[in-house]
């Protein structure tokens, strides 16, 4: 009879469960969008959306704004959740759905002001921006209204309902990309703090590309902050610059990754099959579920035919191509932040000392609610003439304030439409005048076969110093003067060789009379691409595959001579020798693929021979922000190649070590790691059983929702000196945090347009396109986009928009 019953039980509970995760399921499925049938909406006249096989909305309107409430539509349709989380971010509401763990997150991003700068670029813009904008807004909120009571599962699990959509929230998100592609505040303070911790001298040696006959970077204020000859860093000092450094990730959101960047060149038609020429794109950012990118084709019927990808909460189209023009963009990688020093006033703290007078900060109250609080905290943020007073955040008694091209007041989407209609060169560069952050490398090609190429956007003249270090700012010696003037901004159209190629490197040569950065990216995803396009007569996507999957390492090919002469010189026990032979036949040709040894030898040895140098000197916070740091990667490679540093010495040891030293111990400790992790056999040490990507969701981080919504990992070959980019973490090696989520390529004869998206369209982990393109993309494959409208007008799956 116990038995009968326990039985009984048993299927109760079973029964019970199942029925549970019906009814989970069946609600989880409601906030799958509509891809067919009649909407009535606030427009115009009719809009058709199609559906491709892949979820790519193509869009046909008669008027621009029903154009762009459609494109709002289906963004929300799409990407809602990741919009809203978008916007709380920059505007310091993280921690009202997240809670107190969010906190400092949101007072940095209040104490900067990226909704503050939100609302200057909205004051800047003409009426038909403002249109425009009000329309997708508007197209947002008809699918939030629509659907309320079905909107994506993330709602749910986190207890809240969106917002209403407005203009100035795809504003502030425009405005985060400028900062997660052009904030390099974290150089200056890791500067300032490695000036601490090992003194002047020894932190110049690191410094990004500083010239060998330049005079000493440091004004002379910091004789006086950093005396040298300390006996021990202040801890007052070094740790509050070490957590605002940690701030300005945002929460690891936009810290760099060597490599981090981007790919994209432009052939010429006289190098090409047909008469238009081709060009290629490919934007190393972060990696993830969904992607950072939305794919949308808009149809404005006898105006214009554009297709590409947008960023969730923007509308339009920022790289892409049309039925005349395509183009591209990589990150230029200007100095547009730089931090001041400041003296406050003693008798009143509210005013600081410019030009031997005080004047009066602007004081403003910004508001920040906390998950759990019934009133908002209130936040004073103190503004200076170059910008907030950012040091307060972390309490460092060093005041400093930030300025930044990003919050002088830009208009960027006054751009876009002109983007997205260009006929031509001139109207190309007529629209990126508006254009202004982040700095971008755009690369044209046309139909016509003409190619070229603009470093557009603000880039700061400064009346002196090179914003390596926080500078004065009690006077107006490194006050700045103004912008590089537009036409002179670096351009090229039809250069003689045919090719243009960007991959964050290095843009102009000493003659060019403006100063840009000194941290310009390692030239190695550049030389890995020319290695596959230089010499040959005519290229084809063949070629643009082959050059945008390619996994040659041309770093391991210029340290090849190094490495090989220290290690044959070295006596190494017998593992050593075998992954020895190993590694030196790999260096012959250096290919990352997953299934190989060497790419695991390469890229453990490299980060155990920076730890070998710098790890001694550096205390570990400051090292890890060291390996964090755009600027490690070329200054470790002077040094290896040159051989002479005082970094190389050990410290902590009676010896005084070189270069050579550095490469064994660190080539034996990489065995060791190595032997660990895969056993004692170096011909089975495989890349990819270290170096592996998994696509994250914000919740996959919650056990329960992982399996629910990540993907992977899947093993990877490829690094961060590979043209098709792998890029990882170097405090947190090898899983992959950055790559290129869409890859890209047009031939302007015929506007055949190929593409992939990591994942897919879809942010919806139930959804048919959210991760439909993972397989190929990690394959290195393409699919045809969709571009003619007779084409479009073929697709089965149809939305309508009917005015009301």
């Amino acid at each position: 009879m116990r038995k009968r019953w326990l039985w009984v039980l048993l299927v109760f509970v079973f029964v019970l469960l199942v029925v549970t995760a019906g009814l989970i399921y069946r609600a989880a499925r409601r906030g799958l969008p509509e891809t067919r049938g009649n909407i009535t909406a606030d427009i115009e006249t009719s809009v058709e959306i199609y559906r491709d096989q892949y979820g790519v909305p193509h869009i046909i309107a008669s008027t621009m704004e029903d154009l762009f409430f459609a494109q709002g539509y289906v963004q929300a349709q799409d990407r809602l959740w990741q919009m809203d989380m978008s916007r709380r971010g920059v505007s310091g509401r993280l921690s009202e759905i997240l809670g107190e763990d969010y906190v400092e997150t949101d007072l940095f991003t209040l104490t900067v002001g990226f909704k503050r700068a939100a609302e200057k670029n909205y004051e800047l813009l003409e009426q038909e921006s403002l249109a425009l904008l009000e329309a997708y807004s508007a197209g947002v909120n008809a699918y939030i209204e629509d659907n309320r009571n079905h909107l994506s599962p993330e709602f749910a699990l986190l207890g809240y309902s969106p917002a209403p959509w407005t203009p100035q929230d795809s504003l502030s998100i425009a405005v985060y990309m400028s900062w997660y592609l052009g904030s390099n505040m974290d150089s200056e303070l890791f500067h300032m703090a490695l000036i601490e911790q090992v003194g002047l001298d020894l932190a110049q040696e690191i410094f990004p590309d500083y010239p060998a006959e330049g005079p000493i970077i440091a004004p002379a204020i910091y004789k006086d902050i950093f005396p040298k000859g300390r006996e021990a860093p202040n801890p007052d000092i070094l740790e509050p610059l070490i957590a605002l450094m940690q701030l300005a990730d945002l929460k690891g959101e936009t810290s760099y990754v060597p490599g981090l960047g981007s790919n994209n060149w432009v052939i010429s038609g006289e190098l090409a099959p047909g008469r238009g020429a081709i060009l290629a794109n490919d934007m190393h950012l972060g990696m993830g579920l969904p992607s950072i990118w939305h794919a949308s084709h808009l149809i404005l019927e006898e105006y214009f035919n554009v297709t590409g990808v947008m960023f969730p909460g923007i509308p339009g189209i920022i790289v892409g191509f049309n039925e005349h023009i395509a183009w591209g963009v990589t990150n230029t990688g200007p100095d547009v932040q730089d931090l001041y020093i400041l003296e406050f006033n003693t008798n009143d703290p509210t005013q600081y000392l410019y030009m031997e007078e005080w004047i009066d900060a602007d004081l403003i109250i910004e508001y920040l609610p906390v998950k759990g609080e019934e009133e908002p905290r209130q936040v004073e943020v103190m503004i200076t003439r170059f910008g907030p007073v950012v040091s307060s955040i972390v309490d460092l008694e060093i005041p400093l304030a930030l300025r930044w091209t990003a919050l002088e007041g830009t208009r960027e989407f006054e751009a876009l439409p002109g983007l997205m209609r260009a006929h031509n060169w001139e109207q190309f560069t007529d629209a990126l005048e508006n254009f202004m952050t982040p700095a971008q490398n755009f690369v044209y090609a046309d139909r016509k076969g003409n190619i070229g190429y603009r470093a557009n956007g603000l880039i700061p003249i400064r009346r002196s110093g090179d914003g390596l270090l926080p500078a004065d700012g009690t006077s107006d010696q490194y006050e700045w003067l103004g912008y590089i003037p537009w036409d002179e901004l670096p351009t090229l159209y039809n250069p003689p060789e045919g090719i243009i190629v960007t991959a964050n490197h290095r843009v102009v040569d000493d003659d060019y009379p403006y100063f840009i950065t000194y941290s310009w990216a390692p030239p190695y995803r550049a030389m890995g691409i020319w290695r596959e396009l230089e010499g040959r007569n005519k290229l084809d996507f063949v070629d643009i595959i082959r050059a945008q999957t390619s996994f040659f390492n041309t770093q391991a090919e210029t340290l090849n001579p190094v490495l090989r002469t220290a290690l044959q010189e070295a006596e190494l026990n017998e593992l050593q020798r075998d992954a020895l032979t190993i590694f030196e036949q790999w260096l012959g040709t250096p290919v990352e693929e997953a299934g190989e040894a060497g790419p695991a030898i390469y890229n453990m040895l490299y980060l155990q021979m920076i730890e070998h140098t710098f790890a001694d000197e550096m205390c570990s916070d400051l090292y890890e922000r060291f390996l964090s740091n755009r600027a490690g990667t070329n200054a470790f490679d002077r040094m290896l190649l040159n051989g002479k540093s005082g970094w190389f010495n050990n410290v902590f040891t009676a010896e005084k070590e070189e270069r050579n030293d550095i490469i064994v111990s660190a080539f034996k400790s990489t065995v060791e790691n190595l032997q660990d992790l895969m056993g004692s056999e170096p011909s089975q040490w495989r890349w990819g059983e270290l170096h592996t990507i998994t696509l994250e969701h914000n919740l996959g981080s919650v056990a329960l929702l992982k399996n629910f919504y990540n993907r992977g990992p899947y093993p990877v070959g490829g690094s961060f000196n590979t043209p098709a980019s792998m890029s990882y973490q170097m405090p947190d090696p090898y899983g992959v945090t950055h790559s290129a989520p869409w890859r890209y390529m047009v031939d302007m004869s015929e506007q055949r347009g190929m593409d992939v998206l990591a994942g897919g369209n879809s942010g919806h982990f139930l959804s048919e396109h959210y991760n439909d393109q993972t397989e190929m993309w990690l394959a290195g494959e393409y699919k045809e986009m969709i571009f003619k409208i007779e084409e479009v007008r073929q697709l089965e799956e149809k939305i309508t928009l009917n005015p009301q």
